[in-house]
């Protein structure tokens, strides 16, 4: 199934959330549509230059569809189409509070392989570590993208996240990591919606969750 990502600025924040969710109600009425949801960032860990991410689940009409998903005026917004690449699922967790940490990997596709092989060393690591939910790692599906990965990985909470992050055992695979640009940061989901949730209702604006 494709997927689109949308790295996006704003000065304006809660008119960016209202937006986002009106577009998105939009696209919910088509039928490939699947899900949608945006992260906002809270804590840069590494040059991230974005304040919010965009992630939507749906088929090519949906994915490629023309419709501004916020007033260009108003907000910047870098558009990805992409195809998910993997998905590791940890331990089931329902409990609120939940972190995520989003990382746009902008690299070359000629950079993708060796890229996905410290991905691949990096993630038993983490998937070891107390408090690590699942992950998506999403790949361009154009070779000229400037994001060339995008990965989403959930985790109870950012004080799990940065603990699994600090730990020693992961020094080789964060040195190895300074050889790309990577723009990683710890976000909220601050709006979602399902196939089967419609119309969508973003939570109270500045809402952690």
């Amino acid at each position: 199934m494709p997927y689109v990502i949308d790295i996006i600025t704003t000065n304006d924040r809660a008119n960016l959330v209202s937006a986002w969710c009106h577009a998105v109600e939009d696209l919910a009425s088509f039928p490939g549509f699947v899900t949608a949801e945006l992260f906002e960032m809270k804590r840069d860990i590494r040059n991230a230059h974005y304040d919010f991410v965009g992630v939507i689940e749906g088929d090519d009409t949906v994915c490629e569809s023309d419709a501004p998903i916020a007033e260009p005026a108003l907000h910047t917004v870098e558009r990805t189409l992409c195809r998910l690449e993997i998905r590791l699922d940890g331990t089931p967790n329902h409990c609120d509070g939940h972190s995520w940490m989003v990382n746009p990997f902008e690299i070359t596709n000629a950079q993708i392989p060796e890229v996905l092989d410290m991905w691949d060393k990096a993630k038993d690591h983490m998937v070891a570590k107390e408090g690590f939910i699942d992950a998506r790692l999403f790949r361009a599906r154009s070779e000229t993208a400037r994001y060339g990965l995008i990965n989403v990985a959930r985790w109870r909470s950012a004080e799990f996240f940065m603990a699994a992050l600090d730990d020693k055992a992961y020094v080789r695979h964060r040195e190895r990591s300074m050889n790309y640009s990577l723009h990683p940061s710890l976000c909220s989901r601050v709006a979602a919606v399902f196939k089967t949730d419609v119309p969508v209702q973003p939570r109270e604006y500045g809402q952690r969750g």
